[in-house]
């Protein structure tokens, strides 16, 4: 685990943990909402029997698991005993709803908001108009890389459109934050145990959310490239703020340029993270590197593509099978994994 993460995670499961033999009533279903239900679920084995979401919206299926706050008013499998976790901010009215239920502040009840940020959980409007370097402003969601913004000053959440890049590589795509919420499943689908020597690379690694996620999930040697040069420059910055030496050894290296001229580099790495990061030229470029070094370096490698649009390109290379596909919690769902094929794998 990533050790500027320890603090976020005590105080976490500090709360959690006291759910155990209890019924719980997560109260807010935005991102904060669903990181609360992952993370408890992914590191305590603790479900949530119920969700209220704020503003319930007509066009959520009925079927699906969601309260109104009226839950509170009925005596229903035992929610009047059960602990509550808000996941929105503690106005008036839901701090009476809550009282008026019988719930007791950091007894029964607790706001989580306030147990991450205290009282400072809303970010203040900011006048930075160069959108590199714009943080969130308004309500700070509960998650990992938002604690890393409030603690040590990082960039990671604010998205950039395509069509704000300076530079821009054939196809890319907008930027957008993967966390640990999104990655750890899908590395666990492909039962990864990283061990000395193993390394995974992130093309396209935009401000490096996704690097802290693999070093979070126990890989030592990263890597990843940038092509807009004010992404990286603030992925670099991140880096340093944390004190994580990026780029001072080869066990984790980001690299400013086109990734599709990445070759002798990805020797290192057995590991390789695509979020449908560019176009079909670049994409293919990239798998014809990768099956070079494959063949310069046998070894059994794995890539992960998310929203695999061109993934016909992997398989018409003639050096991968497609071993694994399911659907991931992220904005396109669909993952592929890939596997080289066995005559590329060192012989025994």
């Amino acid at each position: 685990m990533v050790k500027v993460l320890d603090e976020f995670r005590k105080r976490l499961d500090d709360v959690m943990i006291k759910a155990f033999g209890h019924r719980v009533v997560l109260f807010g279903y935005g991102y904060s909402g669903r990181f609360l239900e992952w993370y408890a679920e992914y590191y305590h084995s603790i479900k949530v029997d119920f969700i209220i979401k704020e503003g319930y919206a007509k066009d959520i299926p009925y079927e699906f698991p969601i309260f109104r706050d009226s839950l509170f008013e009925f005596d229903y499998m035992d929610v009047k005993n059960a602990l509550v976790w808000l996941a929105i901010p503690e106005d008036e009215e839901v701090k009476r709803k809550l009282e008026e239920a019988g719930y007791i502040k950091d007894k029964t009840y607790f706001n989580f908001l306030e147990i991450v940020y205290g009282k400072d959980y809303i970010c203040t409007e900011s006048e930075e108009k160069d959108i590199f370097t714009r943080k969130k402003t308004g309500i700070r969601d509960v998650q990992f890389m938002e604690w890393l913004e409030y603690v040590y000053d990082c960039n990671f959440v604010t998205a950039i459109e395509s069509k704000d890049f300076v530079e821009g590589i054939a196809g890319g795509h907008s930027y957008r934050i993967s966390t640990q919420k999104e990655i750890f499943p899908i590395l666990d689908k492909c039962h990864c145990m990283p061990k000395d020597g193993d390394g995974i690379f992130d093309f396209g690694c935009g401000k490096g959310g996704a690097m802290i996620a693999f070093l979070d999930y126990g890989f030592q040697k990263i890597g990843g490239v940038e092509y807009e040069a004010p992404i990286y420059e603030e992925l670099v910055a991140n880096f340093r703020k944390l004190g994580i030496g990026l780029n001072d050894h080869k066990n984790i290296i980001c690299i400013h340029g086109d990734a599709g001229k990445i070759t002798a580099e990805l020797d290192d790495y057995n590991w390789f993270y695509y979020f449908d990061p560019f176009g079909n030229p670049v994409f293919e470029q990239t798998i014809s590197n990768i099956c070079d070094s494959l063949k310069r370096k046998p070894r059994k490698i794995h890539i992960i593509n998310i929203n695999p649009r061109f993934s016909d390109a992997i398989l018409s290379s003639g050096c991968f099978e497609l071993t694994n596909q399911f659907l991931a919690t992220t904005r396109q769902k669909v993952v592929n994994i890939f596997v080289s094929k066995r005559e590329y794998e060192p012989k025994v």
